[in-house]
């Protein structure tokens, strides 16, 4: 036999889920390189899993449902965790130069072919060289 909830409940978790995801834009705007991924995982995850418990019923189940659903959640956690692993140790030259997890600065290419570094058409650079 299943239990009716009153409205208020669904409310309460649509009005959580609203706050959730303001956090999420105004916390993506904000520049966060130690943790904002991180952030934005924990709180995706909270997210899913209000929806799952709460809109798709998943709270009222029994047995296996709750199994299942919890390997589900242990197992995010650990694939989250892997990620960020891997992504904490990870060589510092295997970031892209000028990414916002790099020091390194940017190379830009098109000024070094006007100045000939890579081996640049003789012509392209003597016409640079007229025009300054």
């Amino acid at each position: 036999m299943q239990e009716h909830h009153g409205a208020g409940r669904y409310v309460a978790i649509w009005l959580i889920l609203s706050v959730l995801t303001v956090v999420t834009v105004l916390t993506g705007r904000m520049h966060l390189p130690s943790f904002g991924l991180l952030l934005a995982l924990v709180i995706a995850s909270v997210k899913g899993t209000l929806v799952a418990l709460y809109f798709m019923h998943l709270s009222e189940h029994r047995g296996a449902n709750r199994l299942v659903f919890g390997v589900s959640i242990f197992f995010v956690v650990l694939l989250i965790s892997f990620v960020l692993m891997d992504f904490g140790t990870r060589f510092r030259l295997a970031n892209p130069p000028g990414s916002q997890y790099s020091d390194l600065q940017a190379v830009d290419i098109g000024a070094n072919k006007a100045e000939g570094r890579f081996g640049g058409n003789t012509h392209e650079k003597q016409d640079h060289e007229k025009h300054e």
